[in-house]
């Protein structure tokens, strides 16, 4: 008879998962973290693994659920408690934000947000429960920088759906209260020695001006209050080289991608191929440093053909630091890319010819 193997431990399963995680796999790390948990659901340490590694997987609901419990721990050390209820808010602001920048249009000097009722009333219960655990956190550590900076952009992302202009300038004045203390907060800290993330006092911009000369006259509010910001380089994105399979013209099927970047069959040949050439937009959200760098660029909304080249461009653009009251900040704001085959987007197509 065939010795029953030996039961793996959570201690082995971590070390298997941080393996895991070096190594790149991260969704197989996660697994691993996640299976520790079911053999010790009030392990500390695999709780933290877990929740960062689903919050860097984009799974927003499962990293506030290991967030949240870990708060929750019986005995858990208040500094824990407060980063965990901070973390928990950032994954709401983190849902809410890409909900409203994917719904922004660029138009007259402005960024224009429409959203669905029904999605609407999602984003206002995210931005709710994001407010709700930032003050938590903030109970705990009054002094929480980062707490700070994450309410007024929770604040800021409200101003953006609010309904009425009264509700409007309640959320920018909060928004900007809650800077302000951020900044007060770090004021003792050489801002290009601090970590370049969300944490840092940062102003939401919305969508950037598609064209220098829409630039001059943009009328976004949140411009306004910062001096600065202004772009210096503008790289366009080039819409990749794409080959139809080698089996195309035999008529096997291929995979295409959709205007929401669902996969569709495209059948053979030169349909595959017209497919496959198809313009479309990418929107990508960047966070610019205080030096005016883009530190951080992510798809909020695209076709997984285009979204590579649109992330490579917009990690390549430059801007005019930005200050508030004469202090630091960083900016947030979504770059879109109209990417046609034949020209790289942002360069404007070529005049016809008269017959």
């Amino acid at each position: 008879m065939q010795e029953p193997k030996p039961e793996v431990s959570a201690e082995q399963l971590i070390e298997q998962g941080k393996a895991q995680y070096k190594a790149g796999k991260f969704p197989q790390a996660l697994a691993k973290f996640e299976a520790a948990l079911k053999l010790e659901p009030e392990r500390d340490d695999a709780l933290g693994l877990a929740a960062d590694l689903a919050y860097r997987l984009d799974d927003q609901i499962k990293a506030r659920t290991w967030f949240l419990r870990r708060a929750e721990l019986p005995n858990q050390k208040d500094s824990i408690r407060a980063y965990s209820f901070y973390r928990a808010a950032l994954s709401f602001w983190r849902e809410a934000h890409d909900n409203i920048a994917m719904n922004g249009t660029y138009k007259d000097g402005a960024t224009i947000y429409k959203l669905s009722d029904k999605l609407s009333a999602e984003v206002e219960e995210q931005l709710t429960s994001g407010l709700y655990y930032a003050e938590r956190a903030l109970s705990i550590s009054a002094s929480y920088a980062e707490a700070h900076t994450l309410k007024s952009l929770l604040n800021s992302e409200h101003s953006f759906i609010a309904g009425t202009e009264k509700k409007i300038a309640e959320q920018r004045r909060l928004s900007l209260n809650s800077l302000r203390k951020a900044l007060e907060l770090v004021k003792a800290k050489d801002a290009k020695d601090r970590a370049a993330d969300f944490g840092m006092p940062t102003v939401i911009v919305g969508e950037f001006a598609p064209s220098k000369i829409e630039e001059d006259r943009a009328l976004t509010p949140e411009y306004k209050v910062i001096e600065g910001g202004e772009i210096l380089a503008r790289v366009p994105a080039v819409f990749p080289s794409i080959r139809p399979a080698k089996n195309a013209e035999a008529g096997e099927n291929t995979t295409g991608v959709t205007k929401d970047g669902g996969a569709v069959s495209l059948g053979g040949g030169r349909g595959a191929l017209t497919a496959a050439y198809a313009p479309g937009k990418v929107k990508v959200e960047v966070l610019v440093s205080t030096t005016g760098e883009v530190v951080f660029a992510h798809v909020v909304q695209g076709r997984s053909d285009l979204n590579g080249a649109a992330v490579m461009a917009a990690r390549k653009w430059k801007f005019k630091p930005a200050t508030f009251e004469g202090k630091p900040v960083q900016m947030s704001g979504v770059i879109t890319f109209d990417m046609r085959p034949g020209r790289a987007s942002g360069t404007p197509p070529p005049s016809p010819t008269k017959p």
